[in-house]
Parts: structure tokens; sequence; C-alpha cells
């Protein structure tokens, strides 16, 4: 005959083993559905802009910030702001007093019907402010500027 005691402590046992079998079936039904949920957000940051944003935003604010700076500084700088499209944000590196924001691509439909693309860089400082912006379809100031430039400087100086 079990004691008083012993009986107790097998119905205990029993309850904690059933609490710890139903706490192991959540977790598996769970974990389909973590990783559907993973996979979808994966896939909504590759095609949903917004989506993008708010992941770039929650990983480096201070990178987000820059870009959006350097956005909104080479869309003034286009001719018809207006009327000129983002198609791609670009991307931001740390350098040692702010950002260096490149690859900001704006397009915008010319009267004559031809589309015209936009490629931007900016300089972004820690405090946020666009420090220069260089668009990448404008000729260069100087042959010096130039990559035809560096390379005749190159050869001139030779091996």
């Amino acid at each position: 005959m079990k004691s008083p005691q012993n009986e107790l402590r097998s119905l205990r046992s029993e309850g904690a083993e059933r609490r710890e079998r139903e706490h192991r079936q959540r977790l598996q039904r769970l974990v389909p559905i973590i990783i559907f949920g993973v996979i979808g957000l994966f896939i909504a940051k590759q095609e949903i802009p917004a989506v993008d944003r708010w992941i770039s935003r929650l990983i480096d604010a201070d990178a987000w910030d820059a870009i959006e700076a350097c956005t909104e500084q080479a869309r003034a700088t286009v001719a018809e702001p207006g009327f000129a499209r983002l198609l791609k944000r670009g991307e931001a590196e740390r350098t040692g007093e702010g950002f260096y924001v490149s690859g900001v691509v704006f397009s915008e439909l010319r009267s004559s019907g031809a589309e015209r693309s936009y490629r931007f860089s900016c300089n972004v400082d820690r405090s946020g402010r666009v420090v220069t912006v260089s668009d990448a379809n404008s000729p260069a100031q100087s042959p010096a500027d130039s990559a035809a430039g560096h390379l005749q400087r190159d050869q001139a100086a030779g091996p």
C-alpha cells in the first residue's frame, strides 16, 4: 500500500510531466509559424520598399537618416523635382566624419518623351547635414577630376 506522501509525490510528478509535454507540443506548433514568418518578412523586405525602409531604420537609424537626407538633397538637384521618381535609395557607409551615401538613382521624364536617370552620391556629416552631392552623370569639372584624366596622369608617370 502506498503512503499518502508517496501518492502525493507521484501525482505531482505526473502533473509536471503532463505540463512539460503540453509545453513541448505548443513549441512544436509554433516552430513552423515562426519559420513561415521569417521567410515572409525576408520576401517582404526584398519586394516592398516600405518594409525595406522600416527594417533599415530599425537596424541603423543614423544610416537611414543619412540616406534620407541625401535622397532629399538629390531630388532638389534634379531639373524637375516634382516629377522625378526614386528608382534606388542607395547605401550608406560610415566614414570618419559621418556617412558616404552612394547609389541614389532618380529618373525623370523629359518634355521630349525621353527618360533621363540621375545617379547621386553624397557625404553626410554626423548631424545629418549633407556636405556634398555629386551627380555621376554630370561631366567632370576638369580633366584631373575625370577617370580619363587619372589614367593619362598614371600613364605619364610610367612604371
